[in-house]
Parts: C-alpha cells; sequence; structure tokens
C-alpha cells in the first residue's frame, strides 16, 4: 500500500480485485504468509469504502505473499504469469476498467455486484467449481 498525501492506495491485479471476493480463503492453500495478506487485504477493502485501488498490471502485493511467486512472476500450476495475465485482462474487459485506473473500493463494489458473474466465470474460470460468485 501506499500513501499519496493524505489518500491510501491498494495496487492489486484485477482477478485480486474480483476473484478475491468469491474464493473461499481455504480454496487457496498456498501457506501463513499468503493467507495473512489476502485477510489484510480483504479488511482494508471491507472497512474502507473511500480507499483507492490502483488497478494493476502484472504482479501485486498479493503475489509476492504467494508461494507460486518465483523470479517475478507467478509460476503457479493451476495458472503461469502468462495464463493470469489473460484472465486478468478478461476480468478488466468485464468490469469495463483499465490499468492503471484508480478506483474507490465503494465503486469496485458496486461495480462487482452490477456485472457478476463475467462470461469469463461461467465460461472459461479455472476455480468455477469453488467460487461464491455461483452461489452455493
Amino acid at each position: 500500500m501506499t500513501s499519496d498525501g493524505d489518500q491510501e492506495t491498494l495496487r492489486l491485479r484485477p482477478h485480486h480485485i474480483f476473484c478475491d471476493r468469491f474464493l473461499p480463503l481455504d480454496a487457496l492453500i498456498r501457506g501463513e504468509e499468503f493467507a495473512d495478506a489476502v485477510n489484510k487485504v480483504k479488511e482494508l477493502t471491507e472497512s474502507e469504502s473511500d480507499l483507492t485501488i490502483t488497478v494493476t498490471e502484472g504482479p501485486d502485493r498479493l503475489c509476492i505473499a504467494c508461494p507460486d511467486y518465483k523470479n517475478d512472476r507467478c509460476e503457479s500450476k493451476f495458472g503461469d504469469e502468462e495464463e493470469v495475465r489473460k484472465w486478468d485482462s478478461k476480468i478488466i474487459k468485464g468490469l469495463g476498467i483499465s490499468y492503471g485506473q484508480e478506483i474507490t473500493v465503494r465503486a469496485l463494489l458496486e461495480l462487482i455486484e452490477e456485472k457478476a458473474p463475467l462470461e469469463f466465470c461461467q465460461t472459461r474460470c479455472p476455480w468455477k467449481r469453488v467460487c461464491g460468485v455461483f452461489g452455493d
């Protein structure tokens, strides 16, 4: 998180902005450091509706806490950096946002509420079976 004067900014890549709202943490078995980072971001985004999120292209603070982050990139067996960047581009297209855009948590939540589930969620997402966007 960076500070721009009085305003705090959290830099997140698109699938962390969108998907972390729906995926149960226990589905993401990636260690305590990653769980702590996800919980911190969730706490911030659930309690600070005026917090500004900057839509980041490439790895963000959650990636760095993940054990699959190696050599400055995602090397997950579920989707490496190239695959994740494809997911990110589908998510920003579905939400109608762009890289570098700054948007408040409140505005993002309204946008997610309006747009979810995205076409990508329904057709291509590898986490679809555990995702809360489809309900229980």
